[in-house]
Parts: structure tokens; C-alpha cells; sequence
């Protein structure tokens, strides 16, 4: 059990404590001193893994400074965090939940500032871990669909924190599973994106690179080849034919065009994925060296292939 007493002395100091008389916003500001200094109580006992006690105290926080600025209060919103954080940290999801709740209400009603979209999708991502770590992926379908609704009526359907919306909402399809419905996602989300920020851009490479692992999901493996093959187009562009990242994605490519030699016994496709794992080869020993775990690995596969 937290030792009450101790707590009362470390924090009865004259930074902490109110005088007698006290009153109006100089008592809140000692109330909100004194939430200041459970926080940073409970984060001392966090190191020493006194975690029970820790929970008390991110409590004892929260509740002066709700009295001190009011339940709903926005300001409250770093209070509540960080005992959503103290319980998302250890997994306890029906703990949390209650308290991401209240953040998520009261930033949905926040003023629109340049933080609001981050912060609202941040809190979003976190109470849908929770829908979906508790069984209830709906509940989680509805909050990123919310948030796509909001942010196609209130910044129109080409802003940039629109597109993420709608990335957040192909994420989420993807990781639950839902890959006809990620597919559909991701493939509007390709077609505006190219239009918004330019075929070959980095921000198009980003969903090529989610639509390949749908595709290979599905099962449409000609249809993964012709999306990673896009996507070393526009990385290929971006780094002039060299780079680490060109030669990931040659090695995925080639991954795939393997793949469908061995599906379907086609020595063009063969051919192709002898040339890209070459490609890709040339590109990490110029990085790395002739003699390292990757290149002997892709080596291998080259290998394999041709055998």
C-alpha cells in the first residue's frame, strides 16, 4: 500500500502546499503544483517497479486537477494521458479505455488548431488498439471512419490530413485482416495521392509499398509485381538508381517474381526476377561489401532461383 504519510511530507513544501487564505487562480495554481508533484511521484516509482503504488498516485493526480480546473476542461487532457499511457504500457485495455474516452470527447470538441488533426488521430489510434485488443474491431471501424468523414467535410477531399485519414483507415483494415477491404482503401488512396503530391513521389512509394502486401494477401500476385514494380520506379527516380531503400524494394520484387516462377514454371518472369535480384545485389555490396549476412543471403536466393 501507498504510504500516505510519506507522500503528505514530500510534497508539504512551500512550493506545494496553499497557505492559509489561498484563494481564486493562486489555489489553483498550488492545486495544480501539487498534481505536478504525485506525477513525478509516480514516475520515481515507476523505476523501482512499484507499480500499484505509481497507479494511486497518476490517480491522486488526475483527481486535484480535475477539482482544481474542472472534469471538462481540455487542459486536463496531459493529466489523463498519462494515466491512459500507465495502462496501454502494461495492457490493461479495459483500464485505459475509460480514460482515452474522455481525451477522445474532449478533443473532438477542441478548437481546430494546427495540432488538432495529429493529436485527435493519435488518441484515435490508441482507443482502437483497445476496440480491437478487446474484440470489438467495429467500434474501431467507426472511429477511423469518423475521423475520414470529419476531415473530408472540414479540409475537402485532396488535404493532406484527409489522405491520412484514409491511410489510418487501410492500416487498420490491413491489420485486422480485412484485405478486400484494405485493398479498396489503399487503391483510392493511390489514385489521389498521385494526383496530389506527383506520380513519382515519396508519399506514393509509402501506399505502393502497403498495396503489394495486400496484394500478396489476396493472393494477386501478378497484380503485387505490377505495383512493386511501380514502386521501384519511384524510388529509382527519388535516388538516382542507387540506395538502400531502391534495393529493398528490387529485393521484394524479385521476392515476388520467384514466387510466381515457381506458381507458374514462366522463364520470362525468370528472367526478370535473375535481373532484379542482380540489380538489387550490385546496389547492397556497394553499401555493405562483397562479404556481410545480407548480400551472402541474397546471393543465396539468386542461387536458388537459377537452380
Amino acid at each position: 500500500m501507498i504510504d500516505f504519510k510519506g507522500i503528505t511530507e514530500d510534497i508539504a513544501t512551500p512550493s506545494s502546499m496553499a497557505s492559509p487564505g489561498v484563494s481564486g487562480s493562486g489555489a489553483v495554481q498550488v492545486e495544480l503544483r501539487q498534481a505536478v508533484d504525485y506525477f513525478k511521484m509516480a514516475m520515481e516509482y515507476l523505476t523501482q517497479g512499484r507499480f500499484d503504488d505509481a497507479e494511486q498516485l497518476y490517480r491522486m493526480a488526475l483527481n486535484v486537477s480535475e477539482t482544481a480546473m474542472g472534469m471538462d476542461n481540455p487542459a486536463i487532457i496531459g493529466h489523463l494521458e498519462e494515466l491512459s499511457n500507465f495502462y496501454m504500457n502494461r495492457a490493461k485495455f479495459v483500464e485505459a479505455e475509460p480514460y482515452l474516452k474522455r481525451i477522445y470527447a474532449l478533443r473532438i470538441n477542441s478548437v481546430h488548431d494546427d495540432s488538432y488533426f495529429e493529436s485527435l488521430a493519435s488518441t484515435i489510434d490508441k482507443l482502437a488498439m483497445v476496440f480491437e485488443r478487446t474484440a470489438r474491431p467495429g467500434e474501431a471501424e467507426k472511429l477511423y471512419l469518423n475521423l475520414l468523414r470529419s476531415q473530408e467535410k472540414s479540409k475537402g477531399g485532396q488535404d493532406q490530413t484527409t489522405l491520412e485519414a484514409l491511410s489510418r483507415l487501410g492500416n487498420f483494415y490491413q491489420r485486422t485482416g480485412v484485405y478486400a477491404a484494405a485493398r479498396a482503401v489503399f487503391e483510392e488512396l493511390l489514385e489521389i495521392q498521385a494526383n496530389v503530391t506527383g506520380a513519382d513521389s515519396p508519399e506514393v512509394g509509402v501506399v505502393l509499398s502497403s498495396l503489394s502486401v495486400v496484394y500478396g494477401k489476396l493472393e494477386l500476385y501478378m497484380e503485387q509485381i505490377a505495383v512493386l514494380e511501380r514502386q521501384v520506379q519511384v524510388l529509382d527516380t527519388i535516388h538516382g538508381g542507387c540506395g538502400l531503400s531502391l534495393a529493398s524494394a528490387l529485393s521484394r520484387l524479385a521476392d515476388v517474381l520467384s514466387g510466381a516462377v515457381r506458381l507458374t514454371g514462366c522463364n520470362e518472369l525468370l528472367e526478370r526476377a535473375e535481373l532484379v535480384y542482380r540489380r538489387a545485389l550490385s546496389i547492397y555490396e556497394k553499401h555493405y561489401g562483397p562479404s556481410t549476412a545480407t548480400v551472402e543471403n541474397l546471393r543465396l536466393r539468386l542461387k536458388k532461383l537459377s537452380n
